[in-house]
């Protein structure tokens, strides 16, 4: 076993050489024929994007943006969809409304079926996030009461606990919420709860960042390391790195020495960083990247925008985002 767990260390550790070097063009992600606005919630490292386009009023659908096959409806059960997050397979989860008004969680396979997660004595529930192994983590609400759960891949459930999963790493480790508190469930369902706060951002080791009442913390897997009361973590790599803001300005954190970097002069903030030490986030109304070496690159806007947003980043580099126009419509964006 401590021979495994040293090579899985070893593995995670690696820092893969596929960084982003030319320069990235925006692109404009687009609507469903009809709707009025879209956001992009996650990329996975085939270019494909999960996401939401928004119609009239609170109608929403879960689409799926293929590299180059453009936007795509996923099935629904009759309403309202919404997706959250994309595996490295293309497998979709989010949730799907039904006839009675409930939110059911739903995975949607590569080919855009829809997949029930069911979960026995539940009337709704939601998957917030997929592992590369299909493994889903959401919540479910049993007699009145929200359940953090974990769905494999072939739909074999296990209640982990009152509370939510929100991220799932690729060893089946679940990090969320119980109550106020940020809580870390191992793959047997044993949790450990971290601090009172705030999620924000996990890797695959099972770390996680968030705010408490103390500020910015980084909940490692030996302990925990507190950031300053203005400090707000947003994410966090498996190779050392967490950023975010402190005092509103793009920070990059390395959580082996507690150092941490500014990136770039207020208003700014990193919102992603991948494991080749590449960071997204914003600097005033611009989307920007900085290289491990902190070098800022300001990323094209979309035509006629009045700011952006950075919701994702993945490994090879493309980054998604959000466009708001100062009607306030805004859409999905991707720069790659």
């Amino acid at each position: 076993m401590r021979i495994a767990m040293v090579a899985a260390v070893v593995a995670a550790l690696t820092v893969p050489a596929t960084a982003h070097a030319a320069p990235l063009a925006v692109e404009d992600l687009g609507t469903l024929p009809g709707d009025l606005r879209s956001a992009a919630a996650d990329i996975n490292d085939s270019g494909t994007i999960a996401g939401v386009s928004y119609g009239a009023g609170t109608a929403q659908h879960a689409v799926r943006w293929d590299r180059w096959d453009g936007i795509k409806e996923l099935a629904d059960l009759g309403s309202d969809s919404w997706a959250a997050a994309v595996n490295r397979d293309n497998v979709v989860v989010g949730y799907a409304v039904n006839a009675a008004g409930q939110a059911q969680a739903v995975k949607w396979l590569p080919s855009g079926s829809l997949v029930q997660l069911a979960v026995a004595g539940a009337t709704s529930s939601v998957a917030y996030d997929v592992n590369d192994s299909g493994t889903v983590t959401g919540a479910a609400t049993i007699n009145g009461v929200s359940q953090a759960v974990l769905w494999t891949s072939f739909g074999e459930v296990t209640v982990l606990g009152a509370g939510s999963g929100l991220h799932v790493t690729n060893g089946n480790w679940v990090v969320g919420k119980t109550g106020g508190d940020v809580v870390r469930w191992n793959a047997s369902g044993v949790r450990t709860v971290l601090d009172a706060g705030t999620f924000a951002g996990g890797n695959q080791l099972g770390d996680a960042v968030g705010t408490a009442s103390t500020g910015g913390v980084l909940w490692l897997r030996g302990g925990k390391t507190q950031l300053g009361a203005s400090a707000r973590p947003s994410d966090i790599n498996d190779n050392g790195f967490a950023v975010g803001d402190l005092s509103s300005q793009a920070t990059r954190w390395d959580y082996f020495t507690g150092g941490a970097e500014t990136l770039a002069p207020a208003p700014s903030s990193a919102a992603e960083v991948n494991n080749s030490g590449v960071v997204a986030g914003t600097v005033g109304p611009s989307a920007a990247t900085w290289d491990m070496g902190g070098t800022r690159t300001v990323l094209p806007s979309l035509s006629g925008a009045a700011r952006h947003s950075v919701t994702g980043l993945s490994e090879v580099g493309q980054v998604i985002g959000v466009a708001t126009f100062a009607d306030g419509t805004y859409r999905a964006v991707v720069w790659r």
